[in-house]
């Protein structure tokens, strides 16, 4: 039973596994305001903003970077080829939005009225 329950979860992984980049992009979008907030509001120290979007940035990209490692070895099976290049198109497009939250973060002034 608990083998069946791994492919099922494996399945559903792979399935929805294609949404990952829209996904960490959305978190590095959400870091990005979160800590806008929290950092002009709560602890006005603005040079943490930059240093927190960076991060997250930086490790949501080693993540997308990874899965198109991953889909690229797998890009002969024909099975599921086309959630593939989808997935592989969305995490291209993920990786421009996050370079775009990143150089805005970095480049304006956190805590600015």
């Amino acid at each position: 039973m608990g083998g069946r329950l791994m492919t099922a979860a494996a399945r559903t992984w792979r399935s929805l596994g294609w949404l990952a980049g829209p996904v960490l992009w959305a978190a590095v979008f959400l870091a990005a305001y979160a800590s806008e907030a929290l950092v002009c509001t709560r602890l006005e120290r603005p040079g943490w903003h930059g240093a927190i979007v960076a991060a997250a940035g930086c490790i949501a990209i080693l993540l997308i970077a990874a899965r198109l490692c991953r889909t690229a070895r797998r890009s002969e099976e024909t099975a599921g080829r086309f959630l593939a290049r989808t997935g592989a198109t969305l995490d291209w497009l993920s990786l421009v939005a996050i370079g775009w939250t990143i150089s805005a973060a970095l480049l304006l002034p956190a805590c600015a009225v």
